[in-house]
C-alpha cells in the first residue's frame, strides 16, 4: 500500500475527528502575517485603493476552522478555532499585503466618508469567497473572486473587472496549524497575484 497515501489519509481523518471528539482544551488560531513599520502620505501616491471587508460564503466565516468532507459535507471544528472572525482577519490580512506591494498607492480599509475633493476619486475592491478550508486529500483551498469597482465624482461608480481564483496548495504538515499555515501562505499568494493584476488595471 502507497505510504504517503496512507499517511494523507490519516492526517484528513486525524483533522475530522479533532473537529467532532470532545477535548478539554479550545485551541485559537490566527495568521502570523508579520507587521513591517512603513508609513504613507496621501499626497505622495498615485490613487487611492479602499479595500471591503471580505465576504465568505456560508458555515466558512464561522470561527471554526472548516473542512470539506465527502457527499459535500462542511464540517467547522467545534475546538481549533479562529482567535477573530474569518472575515476580519482575512480583509486585514489582505490590506497589509496590498498596502506592502502597492508601494505608490494610498491602501485603506472600508469605504469611510471623505470630504476632501482631491480624494473623490478611489479604486474599491471587493473579495467573495466559496472556499476557505481543508480537505480530505490533504490540502488548503481559497477560491472565490474579486472585483475591481472605479468611481469618481463625474462618472460615479464603474465596475473594472471580475476575476475568479482557485488555489489549491499541500498542507505543510498535517494537522491544524499546518492548515492554518497552508491558508495563510495561499491567501498571501492570492493577494501578491491581486496586487499585480489591479496595479496594471489602474494605469
Amino acid at each position: 500500500m502507497n505510504y504517503k497515501l496512507c499517511a494523507s489519509v490519516a492526517s484528513v481523518l486525524l483533522l475530522s475527528a479533532c473537529s467532532q471528539t470532545s477535548f478539554s482544551t479550545i485551541e485559537y488560531y490566527q495568521f502570523s502575517q508579520p507587521i513591517v513599520a512603513m508609513q504613507r502620505l496621501a499626497e505622495n501616491t498615485q490613487v487611492q485603493l479602499r479595500i471591503n471587508t471580505v465576504q465568505l460564503r456560508g458555515a466558512l466565516n464561522n470561527r471554526g476552522i472548516a473542512m470539506v468532507l465527502e457527499n459535500n459535507r462542511v464540517n467547522a471544528a467545534n475546538y481549533h478555532l479562529w482567535s477573530e472572525s474569518p472575515d476580519l482577519m482575512l480583509t486585514a490580512s489582505a490590506h497589509q499585503q496590498l498596502y506592502t506591494e502597492l508601494d505608490n498607492w494610498m491602501v485603506i480599509k472600508g469605504l469611510p466618508v471623505i470630504t476632501d475633493l482631491d480624494q473623490q476619486s478611489f479604486y474599491e475592491l471587493e473579495y467573495e469567497l466559496h472556499h476557505f478550508n481543508g480537505d480530505e486529500q490533504g490540502n488548503a483551498n481559497i477560491a472565490g473572486l474579486w472585483r475591481l469597482y472605479y468611481t469618481n465624482p463625474e462618472s460615479g461608480r464603474k465596475l473594472k473587472a471580475v476575476n475568479y481564483f482557485n488555489e489549491l496548495t499541500p498542507l505543510q504538515d498535517s494537522d491544524y496549524e499546518g492548515l492554518v499555515a497552508t491558508l495563510e501562505s495561499t491567501w498571501l499568494k492570492v493577494n501578491k497575484q491581486v496586487a499585480n493584476e489591479v496595479s496594471k488595471l489602474a494605469l
